[in-house]
């Protein structure tokens, strides 16, 4: 009996399940890899543009014919994977060798890989960053020079976009299931999406193991997820992580940073905290219209007023713990309709939680919906005005002048921090006159040894890392026409919030007020004498003329040091004294001087060795009048 012809092969198996095997063999990619050409634009048979199923053999062989159009252009881009005893698959999409893979795949950062291309060429490789709780993952190829010393490229194929995947919609999954096969190349399914969310996309696509990191392509070749791991009805039912978080998380994975946790495991969100300002609770039910977003879901949109530089929690809790009636969703988007967020289970399943900082002033929408179809029931929406605001700041500004904090307990709590491997930044987002983020901005950093140019990203932020040693003086410059709304942050851009909060014990002083009769900036140095009360600690002296009766407020505030405050004269010598009466590290006295005289303000330190800058302020109201007899 003659061999089936390929096409009337492509079909039994086209029918007899959900998705199909097809061994794709060509004699020009069996040389190895080649440079990809430029994208063409597939016009899609009708059975693919309709996401229909095919009523006819002549529907079918249009359906053979486009996927091996688009196979030639896929196909050498897809690659084995080794790590360590591990096998799996994966895409290159940057010509620079950059692969995407399942973050089971690449495993902890920083490890050797071996990379096999379609032709059984391998290459060494490293691995990247991972998110283990959505099981996305990165590594790159790190082969040797070419022979006149330029870098290598590779066939890198384009990323598509997974929000615009709908249910039935027809996809591709290439992969090397058991692993690589010299004597195979990439084995291709085509199947059709049964559910694709921010999250997940399932198809039904056949998956089994080795397949795990590899891509799942539209039917104009272009990656729209990454193979993660079988369903758990069948192995006709299978889960991949959607593309655009990749792009979401591209500069975290890049870097090798490992985070979420591990695959399954719900990660919560720590709520930034602050003001109760927004409380309802509510119900979905069948009369709610449709979210555009979370398909055949049903919604509710708020609309809330935020301020620029407040750090917002978003919590949306479902009235019903096992989430089996409702386990809520929550986005949220600016007034324009673009959307800012999206969480699921960030408070902890079935609870969604978003924190967002607002970069300018407006409204909102928050938009409580469902993460599976037609779920119904009651939630509470809250939301909290974190206690901290970013600082906005133009020009030239201080940067921990603009932000309230005192750099020495600063620079001693991000020492600390080092200590347990954490990381403190500076977080700028650079905006215009509108508060729209702008991209490729530079922004200069100087501080008193140095300065540091960088440019902003494509959502006009700028992480910098924050030091103990460029701290001091430290300002930023922004080009004219531009303002930031700067903050301390870790690594990944989520507030910190540090705030200097009083010791319960100390009691601030209310200042009196008046008039200001006297401002010196002047700054502690190892040339000044020790004062004569607070051993080792160094200090300056400033008399000034007060007036019997009148009362008047001396403030010492530094971001050097912890200061410390004292009123002597001649005849009595100290009179009044003060460590945090002007809040933490700043110091505050209130005085009525009994008699006219020169008064001994002393400028020190309240721990010994202490060096910086200070400003002294002092105010004067006027005398009571006396009463009338």
């Amino acid at each position: 009996m003659a061999a089936p012809r390929p096409w009337l092969r492509f079909s039994a198996m086209l029918l007899l399940c959900g998705g199909f095997y097809l061994s794709f063999v060509s004699a020009q990619e069996s040389g190895g890899a080649r440079k990809t050409p430029p994208t063409p634009e597939f016009k899609l048979p009708i059975v693919f543009e309709k996401n229909a199923a095919p009523q006819s053999i002549a529907e079918l062989r249009a359906m053979e014919a486009h996927v091996q159009k688009v196979l030639k252009k896929i196909m050498p881009a897809v690659v084995g994977v080794r790590v360590g005893l591990g096998q799996g698959s994966g895409v290159i999409v940057k010509k620079d060798g950059t692969i995407l893979t399942a973050g089971h795949v690449s495993g902890n950062p920083n490890q050797k890989a071996v990379v096999i291309l379609t032709g059984g060429e391998t290459l060494t490789g490293k691995t990247l960053g991972r998110n283990g709780g959505i099981d996305s993952g990165m590594m790159k190829i790190t082969p040797p020079k070419t022979k006149d010393g330029s870098d290598r490229t590779f066939p890198a194929i384009e990323m598509g976009n997974s929000a615009d995947l709908k249910p039935g919609q027809w996809v591709i999954a290439i992969g090397h299931p058991g692993g690589f096969r010299p004597n195979r190349t990439p084995v291709v399914r085509v199947g059709r999406v049964l559910f694709a969310s921010a999250f997940v996309i399932r198809t039904d696509c056949t998956l089994v193991g080795g397949d795990s990191g590899g891509p799942l392509f539209d039917m104009q070749g272009r990656v729209v997820g990454i193979h993660s791991r079988i369903g758990g009805l069948a192995i006709t039912e299978n889960m991949h992580v959607p593309v655009d978080i990749y792009r979401k998380e591209w500069v975290r994975l890049a870097k090798g940073e490992s985070f979420g946790g591990q695959l399954g495991q719900i990660t919560q969100v720590q709520s930034a905290g602050g003001k109760l300002v927004f409380d309802k609770k509510d119900n979905l039910t069948n009369d709610d219209p449709h979210d555009r977003v979370q398909k055949n879901c049903h919604a509710k949109i708020y609309t809330f007023r935020m301020k620029a530089g407040h750090t917002y929690t978003i919590d949306l809790t479902s009235g019903d713990r096992t989430g089996k009636n409702l386990d809520t969703f929550l986005r949220l988007e600016n007034g324009e309709g673009k959307e800012l967020a999206q969480d699921d289970d960030g408070a902890g399943f079935p609870h969604s939680r978003i924190v967002y900082k607002a970069i300018r002033d407006g409204d909102y929408k928050v938009i409580a919906t469902s993460f599976a179809p037609n779920q119904t029931g009651a939630y509470t929406l809250k939301i909290f005005d974190a206690d901290f605001v970013d600082a906005l700041v133009a020009g030239k500004a201080n940067v921990l002048r603009s932000m309230k904090l005192p750099r020495p307990a600063v620079t001693d709590w991000v020492e600390k921090l080092a200590k347990v491997k954490k990381s403190v930044h500076i977080n700028a987002v650079v905006i215009d006159g509108k508060g729209q983020p702008l991209a490729n901005k530079e922004i200069t950093f100087q501080w008193e040894k140095g300065t540091e140019t960088v440019k902003s990203n494509s959502d006009g932020v700028v992480r910098w890392l924050f030091r103990k040693d460029k701290s001091k003086n430290l300002a930023l410059n922004l080009p004219a026409g531009t303002r930031a709304l700067i903050a301390l942050t870790d690594q990944t851009g989520a507030s910190i919030g540090l705030k200097m909060k009083d010791d319960p014990s100390i009691v601030k002083v209310k200042s009196a007020g008046g008039k200001i009769v006297k401002t010196v900036d002047g700054a502690i140095a190892k040339s000044d004498p020790f004062d004569a009360d607070r051993e080792k600690c160094y200090r300056h002296v400033q008399e000034f003329k007060m007036q019997a009766g009148k009362t008047y407020t001396v403030d010492l505030m530094s971001e050097d040091f912890d200061s410390y405050l004292r009123i002597e004269n001649d005849e009595k010598g100290k009179l009044a004294e003060d460590d945090d009466g002007g809040g933490f590290l700043n110091s505050r006295i209130v005085f009525t001087p009994a008699a006219d005289g020169t008064y001994r303000i002393v400028i020190t330190t309240c721990d010994p060795g202490q060096l910086g800058a200070y400003r002294l302020t002092i105010r004067e109201t006027g005398a009571k009048a006396a009463p009338k007899k």
